[in-house]
């Protein structure tokens, strides 16, 4: 093969695998974020209907295998999230911070969990919701593209009927 083939391949293919990184940070597939809507704070968790009560099945009490999550807006201070297990190694109440619409039907926060930071996101559809995606401040994900390490898919919280807590 003559140099000029050469540089026109090595053109040809270099422009390919631009191609194809473009594409996949286009797509979902690829671990894309969603991009912010504009809309923040406290409100998102009301506009977006994440605010209440939300278990995998409302009609059972709280337990390891059907943990509860509360969200709630007070009137002043910040909004939180409350994780019942009926477990005290699980149970715990967290502030939110930095809350965000993101495109996709997806809201996301900032909260301390035993002295860490983790970013949170949640994917919500008609009156389910699951986290979408959850990184430690140092990089550790534990969830991406709503699947644990593992593999296995995060599980759907139905939104329960009545008040915002149980």
């Amino acid at each position: 093969m003559e140099q000029g083939q050469r540089s026109s391949m090595t053109a040809q293919s270099l422009y390919g695998c631009l191609f194809l990184i473009a594409a996949c940070f286009s797509a979902a597939g690829c671990d894309a974020l969603p991009r912010p809507t504009g809309a923040v704070g406290p409100g998102v968790l009301v506009s977006s209907g994440l605010s209440g009560t939300w278990a995998i099945d409302c009609a059972a009490d709280a337990s390891r295998s059907n943990p509860y999550i509360i969200y709630s807006v007070p009137a002043s201070g910040e909004p939180a999230e409350q994780f019942l297990a009926r477990d005290p190694r699980l149970d715990r109440t967290t502030r939110m911070r930095d809350i965000r619409a993101l495109e996709g039907q997806m809201v996301a926060w900032t909260q301390r969990v035993a002295d860490k930071s983790v970013d949170v996101i949640v994917q919500i559809e008609a009156r389910k919701q699951r986290v979408w995606r959850s990184v430690l401040s140092d990089g550790t994900i534990f969830i991406a593209d709503g699947k644990f390490g593992s593999g296995q898919d995060t599980p759907w919280f139905n939104k329960c009927a009545g008040g915002s807590s149980q």
